[in-house]
């Protein structure tokens, strides 16, 4: 019963993953940020890694504080919500809402939502090879000591959390 449910909530993580859609009618509300690989600041976009544009989304009470990063080329790195972004180092900036980052060549790398800076929920990851891993978190901590790795055949295996940089 475990492992149907399991492979359940995959294929919803997976279809919905597919059908994710990127914002509209968005306002740009600051200048280009460009960025190195260590997340500092720079002035040039010949020193940096990737940019960020800083948006805001809908009207009214349904507003709310958006951006986009792109790699060097155009292709679009990640996007998502956010509460704040601070200008000089991005490893302090505060993500809030649904998060995607995607891998260089555009496909989805992660998905997940972030409340006041903190991971909650199930976070997927797209793995090169084909599979996907899967991690909950409650208030920016992972629930279990292990994620779930669904491999392309369908197999499932359990996975430390050491272990998931290694599978990136």
């Amino acid at each position: 019963m475990k492992k149907l449910f399991l492979i359940s909530v995959m294929a919803l993580l997976t279809v919905a993953s597919y059908g994710r859609k990127h914002f509209e009618n968005v306002t740009v509300v600051a200048d280009t940020i460009y960025y190195s690989d260590n997340h500092l600041t720079v002035s040039d976009r010949s020193d940096a890694s990737y940019y960020r544009l800083l948006m805001t989304e809908g009207l009214g009470l349904q507003k709310r504080d958006v951006f986009q990063d792109f790699y060097l080329n155009g292709t679009l790195r990640a996007e998502g919500g956010y509460k704040f972004i601070d200008l000089s180092n991005d490893n302090n900036s505060i993500l809030d809402g649904e998060v995607t980052t995607y891998y260089s060549n555009g496909k989805e790398k992660l998905h997940g939502t972030y409340k006041n800076g903190k991971r909650e929920g199930y976070f997927t990851l797209q793995m090169r090879d084909g599979s996907i891993a899967v991690v909950q978190y409650r208030n920016g901590v992972s629930v279990h000591d292990y994620f779930t790795v669904t491999r392309p055949d369908g197999t499932i295996q359990k996975h430390s959390l050491s272990e998931i940089k290694s599978l990136l």
